[in-house]
């Protein structure tokens, strides 16, 4: 499991989800949070895109669309040369979005989308370039999306080379971490199990030997056994059962 910035409010935490499955739902693969990217700064979500003639109609992108996208066919051409980069920026909140100096710079990535709920911001002050995933106000689902006119944006290939490099080594570092999660509660859960089977062995040999009248303890109650068991207290339901060995325990007759 991931585990959440605790910096972050929950409504950036759905507005971030809600960008991740978009970008995913698009055909980008992988997908990883935190990526840096050429400008210098670190991206909410980060993207690969390679996308199918079917990614490409459905984000439109199609011929049939030319007026509205622009130079399609060069579109088309640069698609298919791809790797895309693609991110999204998460605002959650006016002064935010106001307060980031980042709009004034060129869009660092072929296809730059800036998640945000529907009161924050309207789709004119949309930065030059930028998608906008428009969510609700409670960030549960994306109600429209705001496609610009031109891109994808020009990335050099030095700094697309970057960007993938930094997708890869987001995803092995979640990958190699969630194995290694795996392993330990696998090895810890089996040491538990293991633990269990011997203390339940020592506690079945004690038991024999005090009900033979036999050991250090031989003597003693039943209770006075379980510290050295590193057993500190019985549970009260156990109270019949202890009856019962004592019980057992004085019908036996002691060894010698």
């Amino acid at each position: 499991m991931t585990m959440l910035d605790a910096n972050k409010t929950p409504l950036t935490h759905r507005v971030t989800a809600l960008a991740a499955a978009y970008l995913d739902g698009i055909g980008c693969k992988p997908v990883e949070t935190e990526v840096p990217v050429a400008s210098g700064y670190v991206v909410d979500v980060g993207g690969i895109w390679s996308p199918t003639p079917t990614e490409i109609k459905r984000l439109g992108m199609s011929p049939a669309v030319k007026k509205r996208i622009g130079d399609v066919e060069n579109v088309l051409r640069l698609v298919g040369h791809g790797p895309l980069a693609v991110i999204a920026e998460v605002k959650t909140t006016r002064p935010d979005f106001l307060g980031d100096r980042k709009w004034l710079l060129p869009p660092p990535a072929h296809l730059c989308c800036l998640a945000y709920p529907s009161s924050i911001l309207k789709p004119d002050e949309l930065p030059k370039g930028w998608y906008g995933l428009e969510t609700s106000a409670e960030g549960t689902r994306i109600r429209k999306v705001h496609r610009p006119m031109n891109w994808p944006h020009p990335m050099h290939p030095g700094l697309l080379l970057d960007f993938v490099v930094a997708v890869a080594v987001r995803r092995d570092h979640r990958t190699r971490y969630a194995a290694a999660r795996d392993w330990v509660r696998s090895y810890t859960a089996e040491e538990r199990e293991e633990k269990k089977i011997y203390s339940a062995a020592r506690l079945l040999g004690r038991l024999a030997d005090w009900l033979q009248h036999k050991g250090w303890r031989a003597e003693g109650g039943l209770a006075e056994m379980l510290p050295d068991l590193d057993i500190k207290k019985l549970p009260v339901r156990s109270a019949e059962a202890v009856k019962y060995f004592e019980a057992l325990r004085e019908s036996m007759p002691k060894t010698e």
